[in-house]
């Protein structure tokens, strides 16, 4: 029966790749594109064909605010869909901490104007 230092030893020295290795330096799974994560999911949104009125919806039921769903389609089709799914992960994490002191709409818009994204919309 071997010792637990040989074994080792055996290990480090075959030609598996080990994790935690500083000997041989792995490339991450994704490191091949040259895409940023918005452009990634901006892709990913293209090839599964999703739609401004799927994140409407998702942004209507998300805010507690299906009363507003055409609103959020027309934000959709004007702004870019992975950020304002960003503003609302950030809206629902604000109020997951119990830091909004406004509906949960209104911050979403705050954020989203702070971006300098258009909100307002002419009839």
């Amino acid at each position: 029966m071997e010792s637990i230092g040989e074994e080792i030893k055996k290990r480090q020295n075959s030609n598996s790749s080990i994790v935690n290795s500083n000997k041989k330096y792995i490339t991450t799974v994704n490191s091949n594109s040259d895409l940023s994560l918005e452009e990634e999911i901006t892709s990913v949104f293209e090839r599964h064909g999703v739609k401004p009125e799927g994140v409407a919806k998702m942004l209507a039921e998300g805010l507690d605010d299906t009363k507003s769903e055409r609103y959020y389609l027309l934000l959709a089709k004007e702004n870019n869909m992975p950020k304002l799914l960003e503003a609302l992960h950030i809206t629902k994490q604000a109020k997951q901490e119990s830091k909004l002191r406004i509906s949960m709409a209104v911050y979403f818009l705050g954020i989203l104007k702070n971006w300098g994204f258009k909100t307002k919309f002419k009839k």
